[in-house]
């Protein structure tokens, strides 16, 4: 390359001239809005009810059945707005979930929508923050942190799958709920705010009911298209295989063969990453520990490491007990590393992907993961609450809870409402355009009051 010197002597004798460009970090498409889709009865029912809330409340909660086309009522919102120069703000609890809705988005709007995450680098969400600034950008697609870019005339907040806990910021502070924020800032802007949900938490559909927000609902999937039968495996009453692969129950096994014959999909969720929770000295009990945190250590097999799921901290694994010198551990529990393993084993000619936050830990890589399930490179994915939330899967056939108890005992007050949210959205990935899914739960308590009503 030229040096300065050099390049300012061709300047100066004329034979280039400077020129100073903007260029993008970020590629945008070109501005267009294309609507190819009609809304189903039940749907335009709904979007008219929602318009007409507009006079009664700020709030509308929008609760509609697993894949009923909420979506799609979005989008229509989100057209409208555009329409009128207005600005929109699209939350999303998690950031794997981005990348599925902003293709769906792109394809109807363009380079009117613009994305928002901790995932991208300083300077590209300093883009970001100017061109919403400027007004350039429309519409906002993103998690949590998006309430404090700084809009110019926003019109409509849609906060999807509120009742997720992901909105609420624990750490670092400042901590904040995303979704509450939303809605003191859309009182800002005077702008209504569209809350949707399958399963609307406690205090908005409390709201809801008693007339502060104005409550919408669409019970009937899209396309008519019943919801998947729902069956409880019991796992006490079923003889159990000596070795690891009681993990996996027999019913569970048979309706995967089944499912892959068929040339469909699997989506398998365990709500614990890493390969065993915990280990434990099988002479007095002792469980290993984080120094900082006090919190059981995790088995990775893959980097063979102890980590802390608290602080990050990890240590090297332990042969010997602290508490009596003895050598004999045994591990208890199962993660979703042990999972993939196991499917491996049974299953070798199927591919098996693994989706929790070790595995998706680059800017795209939880994209990418989606992208090659959504084109059938993955036969069977195992994760975490990331599989759950609000992806819509055309070929899944079965959806599998392996561990119904670690949801229900989990230290937590709310932990009931929790775990049928977890479970209800999980049922929901399967059978989404054809009347074929079914959802197998795996638990030690059939006739849990919970599971009764997910049932």
């Amino acid at each position: 390359g030229a040096s300065d010197a050099q390049l300012k002597g061709l300047i100066d004798k004329k034979v280039l001239r400077p020129e100073k460009r903007q260029v993008d970090r970020i590629r945008y498409m070109p501005r267009d809005i294309k609507i190819d889709f009609e809304l189903s009865p039940a749907q335009s029912v709904a979007l008219s009810a929602v318009h007409q809330s507009r006079a009664a409340s700020q709030v509308c909660l929008l609760h509609g059945v697993t894949s009923s086309g909420k979506t799609q009522l979005y989008i229509k919102q989100i057209e409208e707005m555009i329409r009128h120069g207005r600005q929109v703000l699209y939350m999303l609890p998690e950031i794997a979930l981005t990348g599925q809705i902003i293709r769906r988005l792109q394809k109807h709007f363009g380079g009117y929508i613009g994305v928002y995450h901790s995932k991208f680098s300083q300077n590209e969400r300093v883009e970001i923050w100017q061109k919403v600034k400027n007004g350039e950008i429309r519409v906002v697609l993103g998690a949590r942190s998006t309430v404090f870019l700084p809009f110019q005339d926003l019109g409509l907040i849609i906060c999807d799958e509120e009742h997720d806990s992901s909105y609420k910021q624990q750490d670092p502070s400042p901590r904040y709920n995303g979704r509450d924020a939303a809605i003191y800032l859309a009182s800002i802007f005077k702008a209504q705010v569209l809350l949707g949900s399958a399963t609307p938490s406690l205090e908005t559909y409390h709201n809801a009911v008693t007339g502060k927000y104005a409550l919408v609902e669409l019970n009937e999937r899209y396309g008519n298209i019943a919801l998947p039968p729902i069956t409880i495996v019991d796992k006490k009453t079923i003889e159990q295989a000596q070795g690891d692969k009681a993990i996996i129950l027999a019913p569970l096994v048979q309706a995967v063969r089944e499912v892959l014959a068929r040339n469909k999909q699997v989506i398998l969720f365990q709500n614990r990453r890493g390969y065993t929770p915990y280990q434990v000295c099988t002479v007095c009990g002792w469980i290993p520990q984080c120094k900082y945190c006090d919190v059981s250590l995790t088995y990775h097999k893959f980097t063979n490491k102890l980590v802390c799921h608290y602080c990050g901290t990890s240590y090297a694994p332990l042969q010997t007990c602290t508490a009596c010198g003895s050598h004999s551990f045994t591990q208890r529990n199962f993660g979703t590393e042990k999972i993939e393993e196991i499917l491996q084993e049974i299953f070798p000619e199927a591919k098996v992907g693994r989706m929790d936050i070790d595995t998706v830990r680059g800017k795209n890589a939880h994209d990418v993961l989606i992208q090659q399930f959504e084109q059938h490179r993955i036969d069977i994915l195992v994760g975490t609450q990331m599989v759950v939330k609000g992806l819509d899967f055309d070929n899944v056939d079965l959806v599998g809870i392996l561990d119904a108890d670690g949801l229900l005992h989990f230290a937590d007050f709310r932990v009931n409402e929790r775990a049928f949210q977890l479970m209800e959205q999980v049922s929901g990935r399967a059978g989404r355009r054809e009347a074929t899914g079914q959802v197998l739960i795996q638990t030690g308590q059939p006739f849990h009051p919970v599971l009764l009503h997910v049932k």
